[in-house]
């Protein structure tokens, strides 16, 4: 049996509740590794928890294990209590024609991060990948990009 690789890569933005600036750094991007999709007749899922646990149902096979991602927000007000939360689902964009689209359909992350005397905090971000089960092809090798929008409070 031949697979076909996806390299699924992530973008975060960042929305703040007001006109404060707030900067996101990423110390490492939340990377779902390279995986294998024998077919699309059904949604099939990848549950990547924050913590590095993999989980795969359906038809995706892992061919290599990612990594959550671990994301700095600065510029913020010193020993404040940030509230975050994901804006899903949200869905790939990949240019390439014909091909079927992921989704994120869950993120596992705090819901809040008490910020340092530096106005700093880190996350990890881990979360559900789906295929669409439309049982049209993905297209292969080739890579994803998904943005998640992430909106904070403090």
């Amino acid at each position: 049996m031949r697979f076909k690789q996806h390299l699924l890569t992530l973008s975060l933005t960042m929305f703040a509740s007001d006109a404060l600036s707030v900067t996101l750094l990423t110390d490492s991007a939340l990377y779902f590794g390279k995986i294998a999709v024998t077919s699309n007749a059904s949604v099939s899922s990848l549950q990547m928890s924050r913590e590095g646990q993999f989980t795969a149902t359906g038809n995706i096979y892992i061919l290599e294990i990612g990594q959550p991602g671990v994301y700095t927000l600065t510029d913020l007000p010193r020993f404040s209590l940030v509230s975050m939360a994901a804006e899903l689902p949200a869905y790939s964009a990949s240019p390439i024609p014909g091909t079927q689209q992921f989704t994120i359909s869950a993120v596992d992350m705090a819901d809040t991060l008490k910020l340092d005397e530096n106005g700093s905090g880190q996350f990890k971000l881990g979360g559900v990948l789906q295929t669409s089960g439309l049982g049209g092809n993905y297209v292969g090798p080739a890579s994803y990009q998904i943005i998640i929008n992430i909106n904070i409070s403090y």
